[in-house]
């Protein structure tokens, strides 16, 4: 999706302007574009750069919860949008790994297997590693997703896999998040990870 929409977009979540990034949305979803290139090539990249300024000190942390609380709404409105799966019994378990306090991508991944009809409960943001496995054996999920976004968080991603596999060893681990950007496959199996996936719509038809 071209700057003529990120622009605008990034403008208005800056100025934390509900209405004004709907209407963004809303002109991308009237020119064609699905809810995921919503989602993935434009509210996506939209927060990076977010969180690029923040890094450079250009805006302070509250401006950035701001702005990721724009998204959040924008995301929840895209969501009654969309046509969802029949269910497929599925279940699926999606949260962020310890310390992890950046939740939104792990919410769009739990938005999209909705969609593809898996049944989701979602941990959200900074689920203590040791707090994985008790969820796991009480409600039998037949995947679980860890995502996280640091670097410096990936050192408790073991042992959530760890519980997580304690608890349930069928069920499928799947990690992600801009942490593993840098990694390859064989880091995330050094955790203890079935899937290192980058890419919610490709995690879905890998799961078939």
């Amino acid at each position: 999706m071209g700057d003529d929409l990120l622009a605008p977009l990034l403008r208005t979540i800056l100025a934390a302007d509900q209405r004004a990034a709907q209407r963004v949305v809303d002109d991308a979803l009237a020119r064609g574009h699905t809810a995921d290139d919503v989602r993935f090539g434009l509210i996506t990249p939209a927060l990076h750069a977010v969180g690029d300024r923040w890094e450079r000190g250009e805006i302070g942390v509250a401006d950035e919860h701001l702005a990721t609380s724009v998204c959040e709404w924008l995301l929840v409105r895209l969501a009654g949008r969309v046509r969802r799966t029949r269910g497929s019994g599925r279940r699926a378990l999606v949260g962020c790994s310890e310390g992890e306090l950046h939740a939104l991508a792990v919410r769009m991944v739990a938005g999209v297997l909705v969609e593809a009809g898996w049944s989701v409960l979602f941990l959200g943001a900074a689920t203590p590693a040791g707090a994985w496995g008790p969820i796991v054996r009480a409600r039998h999920p037949d995947l679980a997703v860890v995502g996280t976004t640091m670097r410096e968080r990936l050192d408790t991603v073991g042992a959530t896999l760890g519980s997580i596999k304690a608890a349930r060893p069928e069920c499928l681990t799947v990690v992600g998040g801009q942490a593993y950007e840098a990694a390859g496959p064989e880091e995330a199996a050094e955790l203890g990870a079935d899937i290192v996936s980058l890419d919610a719509r490709e995690l879905v038809g890998r799961l078939g």
